[in-house]
């Protein structure tokens, strides 16, 4: 019986039982808080906010600065640190100071000269042929802006999503909150080491890794039925052009640019130019980074 009753005494919480019950009030009141935060957040995007990424819902950047101004999100960035790499190479990184209800968190974003999509080409070698070769330019050719840009675009996404706790999502979340279902993403398959994972291309499609330059939009009316139409104009930094008349196509070619990613594109010869049939982005490797797997960036 002594023995027993030790044991009972060992198991008593230090708090006392009124404050036990006052913390598992506050601590149910922080998770349907956190779940209407989810419900608000989610609401407010749409299908072109996100991509479907090897199967998972991803929010795009343009998506997390809609949400975080829904929420009066603030942030405040020092100032970008440049890191400089072997052979020339440089990278940027961004600290970010994130605050929502007297909250704050740090988030960082970091991009380097290393990754593959922001090489730089030039044609003036030519073969035993006197064709043109692409060869690839020395780091200094590389726009500085282009991987400042592309640091700061990915510490702001880390930092709102991070904030709100609405990473890792599923499509039941999705579904719940937003209605938005997989078959309304845009199917985003990235080359994982080099192996493709896209989806199978039809007869005669060709497949690309380019560098996007710039998305135009063109619009106008079809003379025989009157529709009106709005077309997409993806243009790589080799200045070779793409068009697509999917919304879709395009937020991922803006989302890749943005972030400094290249983009895996398949196409077609039609009438009219390179039609678009898929368009992916490409996901750098942890030694394109030059990173330690899991570091954040």
């Amino acid at each position: 019986m002594n023995e027993v009753g030790v044991a009972d005494q060992e198991n008593v919480p230090v708090i006392a039982d009124d404050r036990l019950v006052a913390l598992a009030e506050a601590a149910e009141k922080r998770i349907d808080a956190m779940s209407k935060i989810k419900k608000i957040a989610l609401k407010v995007t749409n299908p072109h906010d996100w991509i479907d990424q090897n199967g998972k819902p991803y929010l795009q950047v343009s998506g997390a600065e809609k949400v975080g101004r829904v929420f009066g999100i603030s942030w405040r960035i020092d100032e970008p640190v440049l890191e400089p790499g072997e052979g020339g190479h440089f990278g940027f990184t961004y600290k970010g100071y994130f605050t929502l209800s007297g909250v704050t968190i740090e988030a960082i974003g970091s991009r380097s000269s290393k990754d593959g999509f922001f090489k730089k080409y030039g044609y003036s070698q030519k073969d035993n042929e006197g064709n043109n070769v692409k060869t690839e330019l020395p780091p200094s050719e590389i726009d500085r802006g282009d991987v400042k840009k592309s640091a700061y675009t990915n510490c702001i996404g880390n930092g709102i999503t991070r904030l709100l706790g609405i990473r890792n999502l599923t499509y039941e979340d999705l579904d719940a909150f937003a209605g938005i279902t997989k078959g309304m993403l845009d199917k985003v398959a990235y080359k994982k080491n080099g192996k493709q994972t896209g989806d199978i291309k039809s007869e005669g499609a060709i497949t690309s890794v380019i560098s996007i330059a710039d998305i135009r939009k063109q619009t106008g009316t079809n003379a025989k039925t009157k529709k009106a139409w709005t077309k997409y104009v993806i243009r790589d930094s080799d200045g070779v052009e793409y068009g697509t008349f999917s919304e879709s196509h395009a937020n991922v070619a803006k989302d890749a640019r943005d972030c400094g990613l290249k983009a895996e594109i398949t196409y077609k010869d039609g009438q009219y130019g390179k039609d678009v049939e898929s368009i992916k982005k490409v996901e750098p490797t942890d030694a394109d980074l030059g990173r330690d797997p899991g570091q954040e960036g």
